[in-house]
């Protein structure tokens, strides 16, 4: 399979770069990036990385990440953000959530989807 996968922002320090307080988005989102990747390739999947790391805006990161990722033909696109979260410094072990967002029901990526949202 061939997908795209980017880090939804801006590096830390820097416009549109996410959520910061109980974690920096921006920095999280990259090593999930990084690692997701790694974990395709093992199991042969061609991936290309398309996170915007020099926006100038909100808009102008989008509008990166959409020309990136428009350079490849895919079966699917992911974006990595962390929209989920509650004051848990300790880390108690229970989960915050998950989204997914899929822009048709015929969509081959509805089973993945599903999956991802099912392991929580």
């Amino acid at each position: 399979m061939r997908i795209n996968i980017h880090a939804g922002h801006n590096p830390d320090g820097k416009v549109a770069c996410g959520a910061v307080g109980l974690i920096k988005e921006s920095t999280e989102a990259r090593k999930v990036v990084k690692e997701v990747i790694s974990l395709l390739e093992k199991k042969g999947h061609t991936v290309y990385e398309c996170t915007c790391n020099n926006g100038t805006s909100q808009a102008d990161v989008l509008k990166k990440v959409v020309s990136k990722s428009n350079l490849h033909k895919v079966e699917l696109d992911i974006s990595v953000h962390f929209n989920a979260g509650r004051n848990d410094l300790k880390g108690d072990g229970k989960i915050a959530g998950c989204e997914v967002l899929v822009y048709s029901d015929s969509s081959k990526a509805v089973k993945y989807a599903t999956n991802v949202t099912r392991s929580f």
